[in-house]
């Protein structure tokens, strides 16, 4: 089955999460630079015409697939809002090292971590257990399916307590 230049340009803008450059558009397509435009105007249109919620947005250097602020309200409650670099550096060490001490979290991360552990354990992308004077941190069956990876590790997401 061929795809055409159009349903291929969703494609890649359905999965992108930042505009993409009419010059990495132009590569992806296999068209000329100066054809993005008109084939991000062929995709508004059909996007239109079948009322979609999605809408194209085209700066003349990059396009964009954004939702209209029309279904905001709607789909807020299952958005995942987005995690920040220091919070994903420490859920990192967390994963690789787990089950591991938050203190010792605490000295390769710094004091930072504190509140970043916080923020994993209320998304529930980490578990975490009292364990003397500090806690041991986990991934949680939540963090395998946020970021879709498979149990690498037998137990993974169950604290295992003395």
């Amino acid at each position: 089955m061929r795809m055409d230049r159009t349903t291929m340009l969703e494609a890649v803008l359905f999965v992108a999460d930042a505009p993409v450059s009419y010059e990495v558009l132009a590569k992806m397509l296999g068209a000329g630079r100066d054809e993005i435009s008109s084939i991000a105007s062929d995709l508004a249109e059909r996007l239109a015409l079948r009322s979609s919620p999605l809408e194209v947005i085209d700066s003349g250097e990059g396009v964009f697939l954004v939702l209209k602020e029309e279904y905001a309200d709607l789909v807020y409650p299952v958005m995942r809002p987005e995690i920040s670099r220091a919070v994903l550096r420490t859920l990192s060490v967390i994963a690789y090292r787990q089950p591991i001490l938050q203190s010792d979290l605490v000295e390769v991360r710094g004091s930072g971590a504190y509140a970043h552990v916080e923020e994993l354990v209320k998304r529930d992308l980490v578990a975490r257990h009292r364990s003397g004077r500090s806690y041991v941190l986990q991934t949680t069956p939540e963090f395998s399916r946020y970021f879709k990876t498979a149990d690498l590790v037998g137990g993974q997401g169950r604290l295992e307590t003395d």
